[in-house]
């Protein structure tokens, strides 16, 4: 598989080769590949612990607007 990297993608790598936190590009994706279930579960997480303050706070949103809307379009930006 070959992938193109954004500049600063490629910048935050060969920073961390550099400190020898890590041995090798693959070592570095290796490890940020792992991560991603852990994020996805955190991520829900929030998305669950906003919807209840809504739900808690009786917090009003514009007509035809959820949380969980609102939440995917942040993720957006």
């Amino acid at each position: 598989m070959t992938i193109e990297l954004k500049p600063e993608q490629e910048r935050m790598i060969l920073e961390r080769l550099a400190s020898g936190q890590f041995k090798s590009v693959d070592e570095v994706l290796t490890t940020a590949l792992s991560q991603l279930p852990r994020v996805h579960r955190s991520n829900r997480t929030a998305v669950e612990r906003m919807i209840q303050f809504s739900k808690e706070n009786s917090v009003k949103l514009p007509p035809g607007e959820t949380v969980e809307n609102l939440v995917r379009e942040g993720h957006r930006y």
